[in-house]
């Protein structure tokens, strides 16, 4: 009985509030063991939205490297007995560390999914970012305006017509990039409650914005999943069409993190829900760090110009394991880390640090929030 019950509750959370919830990234939140089955959840829906649409055009769009593969230096040294004893306690299912131009860790291990039943982790294997997605759709915003394509400082009115009498309406790329949309009042439980399924940026567009009639609220840092969905439909807009958009993206952005195997983003009608539902193989999350970091320490890039940025201009979180947010990457000390880094971010310690001060990326992918990040990343990064 209490395994239906829980499977109950389960399906329940996927449908009506798993957005909402996930977002928060507070292990408090939502029972670890459902983050687990949420994961082989969207694992199997990978596989089910790639070889057919469904009724509401929820598809996966892939995004090729159009170019050569980075590849990678490898000089493996073992962990210590006691990293390896605090990730066999973990739910931990793959790291990779890059330092000074070479890979030096490479561990994986079973992913525990639902129903207790194991799969292999393997570098072809699909491994879901959470909201890492966002840092991606960052680097997506980075690319059209660096192309001359977008303005960051218009509005998302200015930018996608239909939200010419919505509350985004008068909200700026700039701002949102940084969550600084204001939204603390609509939440995303009042959005949900005026945008038909799937509560994604589609649905809202739908609406037209859903006519929200709110005032600005705190001035302040406020997580909200829609934005990096808003900062991805506004680039598409820009650009002219998805398929120009992809094309640009493939040519300008993936052929230079040099992925390997295409990425994997869900979306509905052409407009990829950028704020969760991106999948990419280990080697190719490690890559992106690792491009980041090339970008940020190039003085000639636009794209180092665009993350660096982000990095002077950021904004207080409250979060202690993140302080600081700008242009969907944590901008400072993430979990605790001292040297100058930034990082993308996931439900589930899925996270992504990039130290560009010296050169090195830490990729860890987990399914559950069961362990202290900040000690892992400090026996990793010492």
């Amino acid at each position: 009985m209490n395994k239906i019950l829980g499977i109950i509750l389960l399906v329940f959370l996927m449908l009506n509030s798993a957005e909402f919830a996930f977002a928060k990234h507070m292990r408090s939140k939502i029972p670890e063991l459902k983050i687990k089955e949420f994961d082989k959840w969207s694992y199997d829906k990978l596989k089910k939205w790639e070889k057919k649409c469904d009724s509401e055009n929820t598809c996966i769009y892939k995004f090729k490297n159009k170019k050569k593969i980075r590849k990678l230096d490898s000089n493996i040294i073992d962990l210590s007995k006691e990293t390896l004893d605090f990730i066999n306690n973990s739910s931990i299912t793959s790291i990779l560390y890059f330092e000074k131009g070479k890979v030096i860790h490479d561990l994986t291990k079973s992913n525990i999914g639902i129903f207790n039943t194991k799969k292999k982790i393997t570098n072809k294997t699909y491994l879901y970012g959470f909201s890492k997605s966002k840092s991606i759709a960052s680097l997506m915003v980075g690319v059209t305006q660096c192309e001359g394509l977008i303005d960051p400082n218009k509005t998302y009115a200015e930018l996608i017509p239909k939200l010419k009498n919505s509350y985004y309406g008068k909200i700026t790329l700039k701002d949102s990039l940084n969550m600084m949309a204001r939204d603390n009042i609509i939440g995303e439980r009042g959005f949900k409650m005026v945008v038909p399924w799937p509560y994604t940026v589609i649905s809202f567009l739908r609406a037209e914005g859903a006519k929200i009639d709110e005032q600005l609220g705190d001035n302040k840092f406020y997580y909200s999943n829609l934005q990096p969905d808003l900062a991805a439909a506004a680039a598409i807009e820009a650009v002219g069409s998805f398929s120009k958009f992809r094309k640009l993206m493939e040519n300008k952005l993936f052929s230079e993190i040099g992925n390997e195997s295409v990425i994997k983003i869900h979306g509905y009608h052409n407009l990829p829900a950028m704020f969760n539902w991106v999948w990419a193989t280990r080697y190719d999350w490690l890559r992106t760090g690792i491009y980041v970091m090339e970008k940020i320490n190039d003085p000639d890039s636009c794209m180092g110009k665009y993350l660096r940025d982000g990095i002077k201009n950021s904004v207080e979180t409250g979060r202690d394991w993140g302080p600081k947010y700008g242009k969907f990457f944590y901008t400072k000390n993430p979990y605790g880390l001292k040297s100058k880094a930034i990082m993308m971010k996931g439900h589930g310690n899925k996270f992504t640090i990039i130290d560009y001060e010296n050169e090195r990326v830490l990729d860890v992918h987990s399914i559950a929030e069961d362990f202290e990040a900040e000690k892992l990343v400090s026996l990793i990064m010492k």
